[in-house]
């Protein structure tokens, strides 16, 4: 008898163990997806969440107080092409203006195309996007642009991406701009 109750209870143990590496596999490979953690960063007052295979980057514009972005691709110049710059523009005049004056120019500008321009929420704030793909000698890159009212500053979140790259960016971008604190 006692030798039925040994066999059952080791039966029982290996059903159970068995049935743990089933539901609890071993990861085998120890590699750790760096793009699907999120990291903190700030500059200049500005804080925001980015994957955590992205970094602090350069800018041409003056007006950039923060830029960020994807370090694993990079355009024929060997500058990251997919990234988010915050660009502030102080003493500016109403929202609605200095939107409508950007975008006015860069329409007459054959190297733009304006895909959408309108009016979204930020953070609860009345605030603008604008949508639009631009040519360079690097190729045609599409941009998604919110502009946000702080006080007498106007901040402008610019998101960027090779065109061939911008759907699959979209949900990264949504998550760094959702991030934002000004």
């Amino acid at each position: 008898m006692k030798r039925i109750i040994g066999i059952g209870a080791v039966l029982i143990l290996l059903i159970v163990g068995i049935s743990f590496f089933i539901n609890n596999p071993i990861n085998i490979e120890n590699e750790i997806d760096f793009s699907q953690q999120s990291i903190d960063y700030s500059e200049n007052g500005i804080s925001l969440s980015m994957p955590g295979d992205w970094v602090s980057a350069n800018s041409y514009s003056n007006d950039t107080v923060l830029a960020v972005a994807d370090s694993n691709v990079k355009d024929s110049s060997g500058f990251n092409s997919i990234n988010v710059n915050i660009e502030k523009k102080s003493n500016a005049r109403s929202l609605q203006s200095e939107f409508n004056s950007n975008y006015n120019k860069l329409a007459r500008n054959s190297d733009f195309n304006i895909l959408y321009l309108g009016n979204v929420s930020f953070n609860g704030e009345e605030a603008m996007e604008a949508d639009y793909t631009s040519m360079s000698s690097n190729g045609v890159k599409q941009h998604k642009a919110i502009w946000v009212k702080k006080g007498s500053d106007i901040y402008v979140i610019l998101c960027s991406a090779p065109i061939s790259e911008y759907e699959n960016e979209l949900p990264t971008f949504d998550f760094i701009i959702n991030s934002v604190k000004l």
